[in-house]
Order: structure tokens, then C-alpha cells, then sequence
């Protein structure tokens, strides 16, 4: 995995492992985990970019590495095993990213397959361009197709009766369906996801550091809210710390300049 700041405030994390189509295997596991360790205490960085090296964005877990590699006769034992070292620890990375108080923006390019489709939707905003192709594979080799987020995020982005087909057939979804269900934010042109994340991360930056990780807060935590009256609480609490927050009246106050130029 590979860190860098394109523009200060923003991060820019590709996955870098463009010989495997980018799979995820226990070594980038550990990266995203001292990732999010990271993140969680820098107020500096406020918006953090995903993309992937080469000619995929991520092609799910690397089943070759995890399932003959070195660490197969340890992780592989029994299923309480796999479920401890492999299945949660997988998991974790998606609950990782949802966590995050800095706005996550996935720029997908080719293959996002299996987790990494995962990785994409447990974003904030989804760009895609043309060559993005969508695959929850999971029900194609043998096993369910809720997996690291998957029966979660995809019934919230397209609804149930759609992802419940593309769950259980586990066909592709192409760019341009995807745009026209929902399951991305935009489709941009060709090549140009990266650039089109980075632009939108610029414009979060104008955005107050309490505005912009409460209103991340608000939307993961009201998806679930159990009534209106329940999100309402949280929007008003989240809107009275806002309120006296430092940086609110200096933002009114460039507003105000902004209408009467």
C-alpha cells in the first residue's frame, strides 16, 4: 500500500500490488489496520482517497496467498480458526473504513471484485470510469454471497430486489449500470477517477473539520436510526456542538462575503 498527500489535507492511499490485480492478502491487511490507527488521531489529513494500481482497482482477498501460502496450515485449521485470524480480521478493514471520521472517496478503474467491490461501497462517494466492472463473486466460488459488508451496503445502494439478484448470481455490474442503479456516486471518463476523487476531496477541504466528520457521523449512524425522532437527535446534537464550534461563525461570515460580492 502506498500513502501519499496530493494536496495537503488529502490522502491518497493505492493499492499496490498491480501483479495480483491488487488482492488483499494478510501483509496489506496490515497496512490498512496501521492506516486507521493512523487516521484516527490526524486532524490533518481530512479526506482520504482509495484507488488501485495498474489495471484494477481490487480484486477481492488473494485466495492463492491465504489458502497455500505460508500461513495456510495455521489460519486454515478449523472454522472457529479461519473465523478468529481470516474472516474477521478481513472484516475489520471494512468496519475500519466506516469508522474513520475523514470522508472516504473509492476511485474505481477495472476489476472490483469480491472484497474489493466491498472496499468500494463501504466508502462515503463512489467514482467510476468506464472500465470499472463490479463482481460479487462470492456466491461463485462456493460460498455466501454476504460477505464483508456485501448484504449490507449493496440492499442500501440499489435496493433489495436488484442486489438480491446480483448477490445471489454473482454476475458482474459494468460502469454504466452501475451509475444508472445507484451503486455509484458518478461515471466519469476513462482514466479519470483519481482526478475527479481528488477535485471532490478539494472541495470537502473548504468545508469545516466539525461539519464534514459529523456529517459522515450523521449518515452511518441514521441509516439505522430506529425512528425519525431518534435521527433527529442526533442531527440537533450534532448541529448545537457544530454551532459553537471555532470554525462556524468564520465559515457564516465568508458566506455572507460570497452573496454580497
Amino acid at each position: 500500500m502506498l500513502f501519499e498527500e496530493p494536496v495537503e489535507g488529502v490522502g491518497l492511499v493505492t493499492l499496490n500490488r498491480p501483479e495480483r490485480l491488487n488482492a488483499i492478502n494478510l501483509a496489506m491487511l496490515d497496512d490498512f489496520y496501521a492506516l486507521f490507527s493512523r487516521l484516527e488521531r490526524d486532524e490533518k489529513v481530512r479526506v482520504l482517497v482509495i484507488t488501485g494500481k495498474g489495471r484494477a482497482f481490487c480484486s477481492g482477498a488473494d485466495l492463492k496467498e491465504t489458502r497455500k501460502g505460508r500461513h495456510a496450515e495455521t489460519y486454515y485449521r478449523d472454522a472457529s480458526t479461519h473465523l478468529v485470524y481470516i474472516q474477521k480480521r478481513y472484516a475489520g478493514v471494512i468496519s475500519g473504513m466506516r469508522n474513520l471520521p475523514q470522508p472516504v472517496i473509492a476511485a474505481v478503474h477495472g476489476h472490483a471484485a469480491g472484497g474489493g467491490m466491498c472496499l468500494a461501497m463501504a466508502s462515503d462517494i463512489i467514482y467510476a470510469d468506464p472500465t470499472a466492472a463490479f463482481t460479487p463473486s462470492f456466491a461463485n466460488i462456493g460460498i455466501s454471497g454476504g460477505e464483508l459488508g456485501s448484504s449490507y451496503f449493496l440492499p442500501r445502494l440499489v435496493g433489495t430486489a436488484r442486489a438480491s439478484e446480483i448477490l445471489l448470481t454473482g454476475r458482474t455490474v459494468y460502469a454504466e449500470e452501475a451509475g444508472r442503479i445507484g451503486l455509484v456516486s458518478r461515471v466519469v471518463e476513462e482514466g479519470m477517477a483519481g482526478e475527479e476523487a481528488v477535485k471532490t476531496a478539494e472541495l470537502l477541504l473548504a468545508k469545516s473539520i466539525s461539519g464534514l466528520r459529523m456529517t459522515k457521523e450523521v449518515i452511518r449512524y441514521n441509516l439505522n436510526a430506529p425512528s425519525l425522532e431518534a435521527a433527529l437527535e442526533l442531527e440537533n446534537r450534532n448541529q448545537s456542538i457544530c454551532c459553537f464550534a471555532g470554525d462556524f461563525l468564520a465559515a457564516v461570515e465568508a458566506f455572507r462575503s460570497r452573496k454580497k460580492a
